[in-house]
């Protein structure tokens, strides 16, 4: 996994865990469900971030569920982490689409989050402008520089096109929003090293 994918995929696990506690199946299911375009993540690589966020305090322990699986909750600094996460785009020098995807998505699947949306949305707004502004042609160009120029135009015109599109229903607190599903374990990975309740 990318560090990119894996600084998405870390907010996006904090920001659905602003919902309450959860176990790593659980929290892999609403991510799938909230951000369809993920769909390919697997529970592994859920846990395998949960790990590095127990290890860098954003999450803790919540205890386990009946059947033993370990629950996480967020740190203070998670908590911190995931409201700064659903206000601001992700690396706004560059912006991302599926990061886009992932913090647009989420973020108005959380409840009563229409003004984070609307905060995100300007945000990326500015810096899928700002982005395309700044390809510049140096003096002395490669050859293949007006491609790659032309190339970064059209995604930002796609992604501009796409905030006009979908934005407004974004913003309204119904398109996408849901509650967290009921605690309910079916399978999941029990307690690996050091994990206690």
């Amino acid at each position: 996994m990318s560090e990119r994918h894996h600084v998405s995929v870390k907010g996006s696990l904090l920001a659905i865990l602003t919902l309450g506690p959860a176990y790593g199946l659980q929290i892999r299911d609403e991510l799938t469900v909230r951000a369809p375009h993920r769909a390919g993540i697997n529970v592994g690589q859920i846990y395998g971030t949960l790990d590095r966020l127990l290890t860098a305090g954003l999450v803790r322990s919540a205890g386990l569920t009946e059947d033993s699986l370990p629950l996480y909750e967020l740190s203070a600094d998670g908590v911190e982490f995931a409201a700064s996460w659903t206000t601001a785009p992700e690396q706004a020098q560059a912006p991302d689409w599926n990061d886009m995807q992932d913090q647009l998505l989420i973020t108005a699947s959380l409840p009563g989050s229409a003004d984070d949306v609307r905060a995100l949305l300007v945000g990326y707004r500015e810096a899928w402008s700002s982005w395309a502004e700044s390809a510049e042609i140096p003096e002395a160009p490669h050859a293949a520089q007006p491609f790659v120029t032309a190339a970064r135009a059209a995604q930002a015109e796609a992604a501009l096109a796409w905030i006009d599109r979908v934005g407004a229903e974004l913003a309204s607190g119904r398109a996408v929003e849901r509650a967290a599903r009921p605690l309910r374990p079916r399978r999941g990975r029990k307690p690996t090293r050091g994990f206690s309740a």
